[in-house]
């Protein structure tokens, strides 16, 4: 059986799920930070799933969360070496 540490399972587990492919997807085309409003507009889920999904994307520090006055503010986590690799990868596969 494959082990693997906290950090590695959150990260196997971010990018298995495709609600949050579709999230990282929306982020990392966008040229700026988005609310959980706009990643609802563009990804077609509801609120309550993209802010779960969003937790847990901060928590694999694949996603950066940044408060602007009250509103939280999302953007692919381009300061992450894992989130770094998944941009090569989006960039590659020409999404």
């Amino acid at each position: 059986m494959l082990k693997l540490d906290g950090e590695k399972k959150r990260f196997i587990e971010a990018i298995g799920n495709p609600s949050r492919l579709k999230i990282l997807l929306v982020l990392w085309k966008s040229d700026k930070e988005l609310t959980v409003y706009k990643i609802c507009q563009r990804t077609g889920l509801g609120i309550s799933a993209v802010s779960r999904h969003l937790r847990n994307l901060v928590e694999a520090r694949l996603v950066s969360r940044r408060i602007y006055g009250e509103i939280p503010l999302y953007s692919i986590g381009r300061e992450d070496s894992k989130a770094r690799a998944l941009i090569d990868f989006f960039a590659k596969m020409k999404f």
